[in-house]
């Protein structure tokens, strides 16, 4: 595997912090750290243009930007001069969906700012951003002094399924009839939730049980079913940062099931009808696995792993067993810190970094 990183605007920090929200809040006073410090914490893969959209970390409201691997440039799309943006927003964190027949990402925004400056806001936002007319539309700021830590985006429905925070809550909104359908405070929040093939959309519930919970959108109700948990399921609890749920990673895997990636760095496989689980193993040592991409052959790549050594693996479902490719860290000593967001790109694994303690987060690429 040959590993090689992108550099947008690349900003040494003078302090350090264990994370992008204590270095924002230590260096508060200085403009220039909000404008050119970056993490890229969210991708999604245009194929018709054969570039990545980026969702970023970044105190200047530069929270959007596409990737061009034929040139290896990036280009802002200028989501803090759309008018849009309020210097409460600060990262698109998980979650930047495409609809094809649109041609039109979807995403909600989050913050790094404390309660306290945060409470009277108007929250984060709902937006779209129409890619041909590189212009973005406010869908709504639905609720109150609450951020998006994560957004799931149903096209079929028309819906935005929200997690979150400082409330620990699971919301729906209906973005036709510009209704919150819904915001319930459920006191676990996964670092990315995922829908399954009947609209059911999956999160996690109960500071105690941190067990997983299916929305089911076209009856407005609930399942909770018995016994559904991550293994370690609270042990995993708290591990990304205080209040979060176990989830680090999912995704629909398009057979009928889905898979997740846990905060201690395990992996499952869900049945979204039976609710069985099955513990399909650890592909690394150490915490965390907060990437993961299904490839168009079907294979499921996954990256995490300890700070300053995150690791790149990939699922064969087939086989039922873990490849290890490496770590992602280049030829010239460069490592990256902590993966956040993962994409596949003409046979190139693409890890996007947060959090770095010295510096702005790069978009490493892992040629296969």
């Amino acid at each position: 595997m040959k590993v090689s990183y992108h550099v947008y605007k690349d900003y040494a920090v003078d302090v350090t912090g264990s994370s992008d929200e204590e270095i924002f809040a230590a260096e508060r006073h200085r403009e220039e750290v909000a404008e050119k410090r970056y993490s890229f914490v969210s991708m999604r893969v245009h194929p018709d243009r054969d570039t990545l959209f980026i969702g970023c970390t970044n105190g200047g409201g530069d929270l959007l930007v596409e990737f061009d691997p034929a040139t290896g440039e990036f280009r802002s799309c200028g989501y803090g001069n759309s008018g849009i943006w309020e210097d409460t927003e600060a990262k698109i964190h998980k979650g930047v969906w495409l609809n094809t027949e649109e041609n039109a990402l979807y995403f909600a925004t989050s913050t790094l700012k404390p309660i306290s400056q945060t409470i009277d806001s108007n929250g984060g936002k709902l937006v779209r951003y129409r890619v041909d007319d590189d212009e973005f539309d406010l869908i709504a700021a639905p609720i109150r002094g609450q951020f998006y830590q994560a957004s799931c985006y149903d096209p079929a429905r028309n819906k935005m399924y929200l997690y979150t925070m400082p409330a620990s809550g699971f919301g729906v909104f209906d973005i036709e009839s510009q209704t919150l359908v819904r915001h319930d405070p459920v006191e676990s929040i996964p670092h990315i939730g995922a829908i399954d093939d009947e609209g059911g959309v999956w999160g996690t519930y109960s500071i105690r049980r941190q067990a997983f919970f299916r929305y089911l959108p076209d009856t407005d109700t609930y399942e909770f079913p018995k016994g559904c948990a991550f293994p370690e399921a609270y042990k995993a609890a708290n591990v990304m940062y205080l209040g979060a749920g176990p989830i680090d990673s999912m995704i629909n895997g398009r057979d009928g099931y889905l898979y997740a990636g846990s905060a201690l760095g395990e992996m499952i496989r869900l049945d979204p009808i039976s609710k069985e689980i099955e513990y399909l193993g650890k592909p690394f040592a150490g915490i965390r696995l907060p990437g993961m991409f299904l490839a168009d052959d079907g294979l499921i790549y996954v990256c995490g792993g300890p700070d300053g050594t995150p690791n790149l693996a990939r699922y064969d479902r087939n086989a039922g067993k873990f490849d290890y490719l490496g770590r992602v860290a280049a030829e010239d000593g460069t490592t990256c810190f902590r993966c956040h967001g993962l994409a596949i790109l003409n046979d190139t694994v693409y890890v996007g970094e947060t959090d770095n303690r010295e510096r702005s987060g790069y978009l490493w690429a892992c040629e296969l």
